[in-house]
């Protein structure tokens, strides 16, 4: 992956593609965290890339081009969220068809599991778990990418945990 940044660097348009096609799941998972209209979630991932790619040459540690893609994505979500609406956008109106289609892996159903269970969490919860558990970063990164106090990150998985678990015994009970 190193080489390809490198190359990437210098201009290779062919290298930065390969990189991003090997993050672009991830990205639409975190977008559509925040954003809930799939042409949207397709305009900032693009615009993320642009960015990332006149960027590109200003990444200094290699090791973390998909952390600094991420962090430029956040904050295009963040912008274009502030600018359409000032309330929470819940994930109610996913399209199960559009994740499918945007899905490679089999896990397709796991993943709307886990769509249906942070639906109703805020959007700082919703992130973090996201990047906890979907993602596989530390506490300490997540921190960095969304510029959030790692208290802070922490409390909001423990309160998105306790919502998580408190929804799955209500829907235990009712059966």
């Amino acid at each position: 992956m190193e080489e390809l940044i490198k190359r990437a660097q210098k201009g290779d348009k062919e290298a930065f593609t390969e990189i991003i096609l090997t993050i672009r799941n991830e990205l639409y998972k975190i977008a559509k965290t925040r954003i809930i209209n799939e042409n949207d979630i397709d305009d900032i991932i693009q615009e993320t890339m642009i960015e990332a790619y006149k960027s590109i040459k200003k990444l200094r540690d290699l090791k973390k081009l998909k952390m600094w893609v991420i962090k430029i994505l956040i904050n295009k979500c963040n912008k274009f969220y502030k600018r359409k609406s000032k309330k929470d956008i819940s994930l109610e109106e996913t399209n199960i068809n559009n994740i499918i289609a945007r899905n490679n892996n089999e896990d397709i159903e796991n993943d709307m599991n886990f769509y249906s269970l942070i639906r109703n969490l805020k959007y700082d919860e919703r992130i973090v778990i996201l990047l906890y558990y979907m993602e596989g970063y530390s506490v300490e990164e997540i921190s960095e990418m969304i510029k959030m106090n790692k208290n802070t990150v922490k409390t909001n998985l423990y309160r998105a945990r306790q919502k998580i678990k408190n929804e799955i015994e209500e829907k235990e009970a009712l059966r």
